[in-house]
């Protein structure tokens, strides 16, 4: 359903919220709920415990021994894992309770004891949830929220010295081209510069990083690349699923017996937006 217009006549009339909903209820793909996060959770920990990703990010991070951190929409520990490894002590916080398992469990494999973990949403009360002030407050691709300025406010609010932001470039990390091979229009929603925008408008002035990942995608297996494929989408027909796996079947650039290669045409590209308490840019 669409929001009402606006009445734009210089930049300070525009409603960055309002677009933000917007852009939301036109996006091609639909937000996964906790429950479908706690079904995925083994899967993605396997998969993200060896992306390139996760050096790409710590390498533009300063840690301190004695630093505390908090992570929200920490998933299966992809970051937390690693940075609690650098840091006095790690404060996990995601909605799905299978996230969050795959974490303690990692954790206690890797001999990590000073992770803690609290389950609870954006929208929750984190006092409720006894969530307080770190050094380092960091949410990184986990702030699709209705809320978005509320959600940077209570991330900023929670920080005492860093607030660092990962956020998606359209289209990562969903691939256009079997949003078309499947026979649905693709929609991104909206993307990192609406987090820019309505961080402008509240007065902070972040520095701005970009991370993009290698366009080809190695798998396991073509049941795990298939997998993921489905992951964009809600609700296949047999129809759309057989021109899916088509798809990825026509993507293979190389393949063996322990696996499989899928080139991408659009890479996955992430923003890493930073600021300090202060204001200013790192």
């Amino acid at each position: 359903m669409m929001i009402k217009k606006q009445t734009i006549r210089q930049y300070e009339d525009i409603d960055w919220h309002l677009l933000w909903l917007n852009g939301r209820s036109q996006k091609s793909w639909k937000s996964k709920g906790a429950a479908e996060w706690d079904k995925k959770a083994a899967a993605f920990a396997r998969r993200n415990s060896a992306s390139e990703f996760i050096d790409l990010f710590l390498h533009q991070l300063t840690l301190d021994p004695d630093y505390s951190v908090l992570d929200v929409g920490c998933g299966p520990g992809t970051l937390a894992l690693p940075i609690a490894k650098k840091v006095c002590n790690l404060t996990a916080v995601d909605y799905s309770t299978g996230m969050l398992t795959s974490l303690e469990s990692s954790a206690r494999e890797q001999n990590i004891t000073n992770i803690t973990t609290r389950c609870c949403a954006w929208e929750d009360n984190w006092d409720d949830h006894q969530i307080g002030i770190h050094d380092i407050a960091l949410a990184s691709r986990s702030m699709n929220i209705q809320d978005l300025a509320a959600g940077i406010s209570k991330l900023d609010a929670h920080a005492a010295k860093q607030v660092i932001i990962v956020d998606r470039i359209a289209p990562t990390p969903f691939d256009p081209d079997v949003f078309e091979a499947v026979g649905r229009q693709f929609n991104s929603g909206p993307d990192y510069i609406f987090t820019l925008n309505m961080l402008y408008r509240l007065g902070i002035h972040p520095a701005i990083a970009h991370i993009e990942l290698d366009s080809e995608l190695t798998f396991g297996s073509i049941d795990e690349a298939i997998q993921t494929y489905r992951w964009m989408f809600r609700d296949l027909s047999a129809v759309e699923e057989k021109r899916l796996e088509l798809f990825v079947h026509s993507r293979i650039i190389e393949r063996s017996a322990e696996h499989l290669v899928i080139k991408r045409r659009f890479p996955q590209r992430w923003a890493v937006i930073s600021w300090n308490k202060a204001g200013t840019v790192r």
